[in-house]
C-alpha cells in the first residue's frame, strides 16, 4: 500500500485475494470494479502461476455453486525483523502471514554496534538455517524512515541517524530489503486484517515508550512530503519562556516512558505506591506493567499518572480529529484492563475540545505487536507481487 501507487488489474485482484480469505469471483469483480470476464481471465493467470488456488465450492441459493479462490500463503519464506524498544524479534513467516518460527534478543543497555550486530545475527542465524528459503527481509524500525531509500533516518534505539539498512542487508545476504516505520506497518496491519479493515480514512495512534502516528486517507498510506508524516511525539506542546525558551514535547508526557518518570518522582518525594517494592523501580529494564496493574487496583500514584496522560492523549486526538476528520481512531497499547481506567478522561477531554459535539469513533487495540507484523508481511508482500510475482522476476 503506496501512496499515489498505480495497480495493475493483477495487483488489484491478487492483493484482493490475498488480504480477503477464500473469495469468489463474483465477489472480486463486485468490489474491485473490475468487469468480470477480465477477473476471470486475471485469476486463471494467477492460478497458473501458483499464486492462487481453487479453496471450496460455496453453496448458492440460486443457481450452480461458486468456486471460491484463495491465495497461497506458502508462495515465499519471509524473514521480518522487529527492532523494539529493548529487544530484536526476529520472524520468519509465509507470504500469508503464518508465522512458522521467532527469535528474541535483548538490546537493553547496548551501544548502537551492539544493537545492530544483533539484528544482522538474528539474520544471519536464520538465513542460514537449512530449514528456511528466504526470499525478502523486511525490517520494521522506530522513528522515521525514507522507505524508497531503505534508510533509518532516526532510532530511539541508541539514537543512530542515517543508516543505509538496505543497502547494508542487500550487501551482506543478498536478499530483497525492504524497511519500514513501526507505526506505519501497524496501521496497515489494522487496516486490512484488524479493527480498521473497511474504514477508508483510519487515524492510528501508538501509545508506547514513544509516540507515533499514521494515516490511511482514501485507502492509502499517507507518508508526507519527505517521509516524515505521522512523527507526533515530536510535537512542541508547551514553552517555558523563563528558561530560555525550553520546550516540552508531547512524547515527554504523553508516552509509557513518562508515566513511568512521574510515578517515580512521586515515590522519590516519599509517598506510598504499589509498586514502591518493584525491584527493578530504578532499572532500565522496569517495564510499565506493574503500573498498570497498580491503577486498575486503585493506587493513587498510578492512577494520577494514568489520568494524566489520559488528558494529554485527549487534547492530541481532539487536535488530530479537528484537522483531518477520520472516520475511526484507532489507539494501540499494551495497557491491557488499565485502558479502562483511563479511558473516562481521555474521553472527556476529547470530547469537550472538539470543533463539533459529535460521537467519535474510538477504538482500542491491544494486539499491537502482531499487526505491526502483519503490516509488514503485506507491505513485503504487495512489493514482492509487483516486482516479482507478477512481472517474472526473481
Amino acid at each position: 500500500m503506496q501512496s499515489k501507487q498505480v495497480l495493475s488489474n493483477d495487483e488489484i485482484i491478487l492483493n484482493y485475494i490475498r488480504r480477503n480469505g477464500s473469495v469468489s469471483k463474483a465477489i472480486i469483480a463486485r468490489n474491485t470494479g473490475i468487469t468480470p470476464p477480465t477477473v476471470t481471465n486475471i485469476c486463471n493467470t494467477l492460478a497458473d502461476k501458483g499464486l492462487i488456488y481453487e479453496d471450496r465450492q460455496e453453496r448458492s441459493a440460486l443457481g450452480r455453486p461458486s468456486m471460491l479462490l484463495k491465495f497461497n500463503e506458502q508462495k515465499e519464506m519471509l524473514l521480518i525483523i522487529h527492532v523494539r524498544t529493548h529487544n530484536v524479534v526476529c520472524y520468519v513467516v509465509q507470504s500469508g502471514g503464518v508465522i512458522l518460527h521467532q527469535m528474541k534478543q535483548s538490546i537493553i543497555g547496548l551501544t548502537v554496534e551492539a544493537i545492530l550486530n544483533t539484528i544482522y545475527r538474528c539474520a544471519e542465524d536464520i538465513i542460514e538455517d537449512m530449514r528456511w528459503t528466504i526470499a525478502a527481509i523486511g525490517l520494521i524500525l522506530r522513528g522515521p524512515v525514507d522507505s524508497k531509500k531503505g534508510i533509518s533516518i532516526y532510532s530511539p534505539n541508541g539514537k543512530w541517524t542515517n543508516i543505509p539498512f538496505k543497502y547494508i542487508l542487500e550487501e551482506r545476504f543478498q536478499l530483497p530489503t525492504y524497511v519500514e516505520n513501526d507505526v506505519r506497518c501497524l496501521s496497515t496491519g489494522e487496516y486490512y486484517y484488524g479493527s480498521g479493515k473497511g474504514i477508508e480514512n483510519l487515524l492510528v495512534l501508538k501509545f508506547s515508550y514513544g509516540l507515533g502516528a499514521s494515516l490511511i486517507y482514501h485507502g492509502s498510506l499517507y507518508r508526507g512530503y519527505n517521509d516524515y508524516a505521522g512523527e507526533i511525539g515530536y510535537s512542541v506542546i508547551d514553552i517555558d519562556e523563563a528558561k530560555s525558551n525550553v520546550f516540552t514535547r508531547l512524547e515527554e508526557v504523553a508516552s509509557e516512558t513518562a508515566i513511568r518518570e512521574y510515578v517515580l518522582a512521586e515515590i522519590k518525594k516519599g509517598r506510598l505506591s504499589k509498586v514502591a517494592t518493584n525491584q527493578d523501580i530504578l532499572a532500565d529494564a522496569f517495564r510499565v506493567e506493574p503500573i498498570y496493574e497498580a491503577a486498575v487496583e486503585g493506587d493513587e500514584i498510578c492512577l494520577e499518572a494514568l489520568n494524566r496522560v489520559g488528558k494529554y492523549l485527549g487534547i492530541t486526538l481532539a487536535n488530530l480529529y479537528n484537522m483531518i476528520n477520520p472516520q475511526r481512531i484507532i489507539l494501540s497499547s499494551a495497557m491491557g484492563n488499565a485502558v479502562g481506567t483511563m479511558d473516562p478522561i481521555l474521553r472527556t477531554v476529547l470530547e469537550k475540545n472538539l470543533h463539533r459535539a459529535q460521537a467519535v469513533d474510538l477504538v482500542y487495540s491491544g494486539n499491537g505487536s502482531y499487526y505491526t507484523l502483519l503490516g509488514m508481511v503485506d507491505i513485503v508482500s504487495s512489493r514482492r507481487a509487483s516486482e516479482v510475482w507478477l512481472s517474472g522476476g526473481r
